[in-house]
């Protein structure tokens, strides 16, 4: 009388769940402390009980009790990794650019950050320090530790750039006319309106300094020659062209998405074809055909190649713009070319354009015309 059973459990509040019907047999979860309470419940019942499985932690507890050596080894495992994981392993080293990496590991590892060292025995402060102290490119020094790796995190200096002292002549970096001079140091070789070339002198760095006069009854002293770093600032006016064209006439062909796969494979000497083509295919499409061929290792006397045909539809639009549209287009394009070339700080003093008269109808050309003023020296060592 199973169901009997399940009645006096409930009055003696024994918590069953997971309760199924199996034919004659009822299968249900108990508590173990419940467990030893229902012998005289069963009895009262006339059921015989059996035990299928059982879960938690006594029954695990009994079981590692009983393989005493497998809990040994988990003590040992973890007691390992344990100590294993106190250790430094990896030394990692970030955010170097210009300064040697072995450089800081040495003085890292000089000061206990290595390979093998104990990580509580490890000064990371006193090793930033050292860093910091003995390497001067270095701005900010941190330590991090990742488990068993160390990351030492260098964030380098930004120096200066050390200036250029050597004698050096001011010369032209483009053709030109001069509408100013302003000489900072040297002697200027160009005056306004003059016409330059690239690499024309514009700033010597060469000079007579006056010499001293001379005493009664001896010769006049020549001018002792100078040399200096010729600086200043020397203005000109550039002219920029730049030049393109328009098509009137516009063809545009853009794929529709749909396409056919042919395939075909040759053995030797036959073929045998995969995917044949339709009666009827596109009225417009692009071909595009992909051979493939095993290995020679593969197939040694006998070829084997494979032809991968796509056939793709396309759609051609013919467009025809108005001879506005493609003069303006044209302009913008030769403009855009002509920007790429003038530096940023150049001032613009005028911009114009010109249409070309071509033999051809359908193209229209452009001409594109700029001037700037900007500085144009260029420093050239004297002794290079």
């Amino acid at each position: 009388m199973p169901e009997r059973f399940i009645n006096l459990c409930i009055v003696e509040h024994i918590l069953l769940w997971g309760i199924t019907k199996t034919d004659e047999d009822l299968i249900a979860w108990i508590r173990l402390d419940d467990f030893f309470r229902i012998r005289p419940l069963v009895i009262c019942s006339h059921i015989k009980v059996k035990v299928l499985t059982y879960r938690g932690l006594p029954f695990v507890i009994k079981r590692i009790k009983q393989r005493k050596m497998l809990l040994l080894g988990a003590i040992l495992f973890f007691s390992l990794l344990y100590t294993l994981s106190s250790y430094i392993w990896f030394v990692e080293i970030t955010g170097l650019k210009n300064i040697p990496e072995q450089e800081v590991r040495t003085i890292a590892e000089q000061y206990g950050l290595k390979a093998g060292a104990i990580k509580n025995n490890i000064n990371s402060k006193a090793v930033e320090r050292e860093i910091a102290l003995q390497v001067p490119e270095v701005a900010w020094v941190g330590i991090n530790f990742t488990g068993t790796r160390a990351v030492v995190e260098i964030v380098e200096k930004t120096m200066p750039k050390q200036e250029d002292k050597a004698p050096a002549h001011l010369v032209a970096g483009k053709d030109g006319v001069i509408t100013e001079i302003i000489v900072l140091a040297g002697q200027a070789a160009v005056k306004n309106g003059d016409t330059v070339k690239k690499g024309d002198l514009l700033i010597n760095g060469v000079f007579l300094e006056p010499a001293p006069s001379a005493l009664e009854g001896q010769p006049p002293i020549s001018n002792i020659p100078k040399e200096l770093r010729a600086r200043g600032i020397i203005k000109a006016r550039i002219w920029y062209e730049g030049y393109a064209e328009t098509e009137l006439k516009q063809t545009t062909v853009t794929r529709t998405g749909n396409q056919h796969i042919a395939v075909a494979m040759k053995i030797g000497n036959s073929e045998v074809a995969f995917n044949e083509l339709p009666e009827q295919l596109y009225p417009e499409y692009e071909t595009e055909i992909i051979y493939k061929q095993l290995p020679l290792w593969r197939n040694r006397e006998v070829v084997v190649e494979s032809t991968i045909t796509i056939y793709r539809e396309i759609n051609t639009e013919h467009k025809e713009k108005s001879f506005e549209e493609a003069r303006n287009e044209a302009h913008a394009k030769a403009l855009q070319a002509v920007q790429s070339s003038i530096p940023e700080t150049a001032q613009i003093v005028s911009r114009n354009y010109e249409v070309l008269k071509t033999p051809a109808e359908d193209i229209v050309r452009v001409k594109v015309n700029v001037e700037t003023i900007e500085d144009i020296g260029q420093t050239i060592n004297i002794y290079q």
